[in-house]
């Protein structure tokens, strides 16, 4: 694909939703782009403000935690498979996107939801498949290991 209609379809790409360099890279693949482009495109996106990691991070973060009631851990995972994981703007990003109390609200809901589909007649099974459950959501184990105590099986 001609340099000029991949930047075209790039802009265009990135207009819908916030991308980030892999989702980029992976698309220009498809579209079948030189590789000596890719980064001549990624300077032109990023200098006209298509491509800001720092904008994919908190949409990013913002919606895996709302939509997908992810926890921390697998957000932090999430942005480390997109290659875009920063330890400093993840903990910046994260304070100002999740709040405690709504992080807490949800860790309580997504347990009492789950408690209520396991079907088990030993409690202690039933425990270790909802802690399970909950780390797999990316929940810290100390949270969820506190807060599934509170409830009653």
């Amino acid at each position: 694909m001609p340099y000029e209609r991949a930047l075209a379809k790039a802009m265009r790409y990135c207009s819908f939703q916030e991308r980030c360099q892999l989702d980029l890279t992976n698309r220009f693949i498809a579209w079948d782009v030189k590789k000596e482009n890719f980064d001549k495109l990624l300077d032109v996106l990023i200098a006209d403000d298509f491509l800001n990691e720092n904008r994919y991070v908190e949409a990013y973060v913002r919606g895996k935690f709302r939509i997908k009631k992810w926890g921390k851990n697998k957000i932090k995972m999430g942005l480390m498979v997109k290659r875009v994981y920063d330890e400093k703007l993840f903990n910046t990003v994260v304070e100002t996107e999740i709040l405690e109390e709504d992080y807490l609200k949800t860790l309580q809901t997504l347990i009492e939801k789950k408690s209520l589909l396991i079907i088990e007649s030993d409690e202690f099974k039933k425990r270790d498949k909802l802690y399970r459950y909950m780390l797999g959501k990316g929940y810290e184990s100390e949270l969820v290991s506190k807060e599934s105590n509170v409830i009653d099986y």
